[in-house]
Parts: C-alpha cells; structure tokens; sequence
C-alpha cells in the first residue's frame, strides 16, 4: 500500500468517526425539529449546546469529505486538482462516480458556508437554515457512504 493510500485510509477513518457523532447529534436533536419561532426563542442552553454540536460535526464532515477525500481520490486517480475549484473537484467527484449528484453536495457545501460565516440575522433565518440541516446532514452522511463504497469499488480500500 502507497503513502497516499494510508493517508487516504487515515482521513476515511477519521470522517467515519465524525460521520457517527454527526449521526449521534441528530438523534439527539431529532426532537427539536422541525424549528418554530417560538421553540427558537424557549430553547435551554442544553438544547442550544446539542445544535451546534450538531452544526459543527456537519460542517466538519463536509469539510473532510470536500477537502480530505475528494483531494485522496483525485490523486489516485492521477487527476490534477491543483487550481481547480471547489465546485470543480466536486464536479470531478461525480464524473468519476464517487458521489452521485454534485450538484447536491453544492448545497451541503453552501449550507456550511452560511453556518461558518454567522452573522446576526434575524430568526426567520436562523429557523430556515436549521431547519435545512436535518435534510442536508442526511445527505451528508449519505455522501460518505457513497465515497466508502467508491474507494471499496476501485480498490483502494479493502
């Protein structure tokens, strides 16, 4: 086994790990959604804790997924990713047949985003973007599943 292939296994391992806390936040949260204004205003400091606990692990396993094994992937598939954008690596990951819909995995990405640049907003918001993470860290999980089943596939886990 190649030095990129161990790394490559060592990021899989560690988004997996995430992958599982993300599942656990949900559980934990599943209760709270979806928001209302008036939940929104009466959460305890416990149940605001659990949901950003949940944000975070979301953000996190997008992040892996887009910068550890999307990046794993397209070395050993000796594809040059080297000035190519988000956008285009994750374009890449479906045309090699690692993800089925990139066009989906955008929308994860882009929710991430609006989560890690928190500005005040007003609670309308706020209550659409939490309610949207239920869906998205579904599909995020799902995603990982997808890319485990492509390394599978190809050989490059065992």
């Amino acid at each position: 086994m190649t030095k990129e292939q161990l790394i490559l296994l060592s990021n899989l391992e560690a988004c997996r790990q995430r992958t599982e806390k993300l599942r656990y936040s949900m559980a934990k949260t599943a209760h709270l959604f979806p928001v209302t204004p008036e939940q929104l205003t009466a959460f305890s400091d416990d149940q605001e804790e659990s949901i950003d606990a949940l944000i975070l692990r979301y953000s996190q396993c997008v992040t892996m997924i887009q910068e550890q094994l999307f990046r794993g992937i397209a070395f050993l598939e000796q594809e040059d990713i080297s000035d190519k954008s988000n956008r285009d690596k994750t374009l890449l990951m479906e045309k090699l047949g690692a993800i089925k819909s990139a066009e989906a995995f955008g929308t994860a990405a882009m929710l991430r985003n609006k989560f890690s640049h928190n500005y005040p907003e007003d609670s309308a918001m706020r209550i659409e973007r939490l309610n949207l993470i239920v869906d998205e860290a579904n599909f995020v999980v799902a995603s990982f599943v997808e890319v485990n089943a492509y390394l599978h596939r190809k050989g490059f886990t065992s």
